[in-house]
C-alpha cells in the first residue's frame, strides 16, 4: 500500500511538472525565461505546448519551421504525403530514428535514435497538430466555390459514412454554409480540452473518433469541404 501511494504521488508530481508549460511555467520560473520570439505565444492546450517545445528543443523548427512553414530546402510537412499517410506517429517516429542521408538535392536530416519514445512521439504529435491547424486556417480563409454535391456524396460514403452511419439528415437546415464548413473542420462533438490528467482524458471512443477526423482533416482540400457542404445542404 505504501509503495502504491508513493508511486501515485510520483505520477501526480510528474503530471504537474509536465503540464506546467507555456505561460504557467514562465510565471512559476519568474516569467522571464519563456522565449516568445523562439517558441511563439504559449498555447492554451498544455499537451500541444509540451509537444511544440519538444519539437523546438531538438531543432526541428530550424529547417521545417515552428508551424511547418519550411525554411530553405526543407520539405513542406504541411503537404507531405508521408505525414498525410502517417498513423499514430509510427512512420514519422521511424523516420526520425533513421534520419535521411544527404542527396543531390537536399541536405541530410540527422538521426534522432538517442531520443526516448516519448520525445519522438511528442515531435510527431506536434507535426500533426500544426498541420491540422494549418488546414483549418487555409480552408477557412479560402473562397469556397459552389461545390459538387455528387462529389461530396462520394467523399462522404468513402471517408465519413463508416462513423456517421445515420448520415446527417437535415443538418443543412440547421447550419448555413459557413457554419457547416466550420463543423466539418472542427466538430463541436469532438471538442475537448487536452490534458495530462488521467481522470479527465477523453474516453476511448471519442479519442478514436478525434484521431479519425484529424486524419481526414490533414488531407482535406478546399474543394473536398465545399463538396461536402453542397452534399449536406442538399438534404442527403
Amino acid at each position: 500500500m505504501l509503495l502504491r501511494q508513493s508511486l501515485q504521488a510520483l505520477a501526480c508530481a510528474a503530471i504537474v511538472f509536465v503540464s506546467l508549460t507555456g505561460s504557467a511555467a514562465a510565471q512559476l520560473r519568474g516569467g522571464t525565461d519563456y522565449d516568445v520570439a523562439y517558441l511563439g505565444q504559449p498555447l492554451a492546450d498544455p499537451v500541444a505546448q509540451f509537444n511544440k517545445e519538444t519539437y523546438a528543443s531538438f531543432g526541428c523548427h530550424y529547417c521545417h519551421g515552428l508551424n511547418l512553414v519550411p525554411r530553405g530546402e526543407a520539405p513542406d510537412l504541411r503537404r507531405s504525403t508521408v505525414v498525410g499517410h502517417d498513423t499514430n506517429g509510427d512512420q514519422i517516429v521511424a523516420l526520425l530514428r533513421k534520419g535521411i542521408p544527404q542527396t543531390a538535392a537536399l541536405s541530410p536530416m540527422p538521426q534522432y535514435g538517442d531520443l526516448s519514445e516519448q520525445q519522438l512521439r511528442a515531435i510527431a504529435q506536434w507535426i500533426h497538430y500544426a498541420r491540422q491547424r494549418d488546414r483549418i486556417k487555409t480552408i477557412s480563409e479560402a473562397k469556397p466555390g459552389p461545390g459538387d454535391a455528387a462529389a461530396g456524396k462520394a467523399y462522404f460514403e468513402k471517408s465519413c459514412a463508416s462513423c456517421h452511419t445515420g448520415g446527417f439528415a437535415n443538418i443543412g437546415k440547421k447550419y448555413d454554409a459557413t457554419a457547416l464548413r466550420t463543423q466539418i473542420l472542427e466538430p463541436k462533438a469532438l471538442a475537448a480540452a487536452a490534458t495530462f490528467k488521467l481522470d479527465a482524458m477523453p474516453n476511448a471512443q471519442q479519442h478514436a473518433a478525434r484521431d479519425r477526423h484529424n486524419s481526414l482533416l490533414e488531407n482535406y482540400s478546399a474543394a473536398d469541404v465545399a463538396n461536402l457542404v453542397a452534399f449536406l445542404q442538399g438534404g442527403n
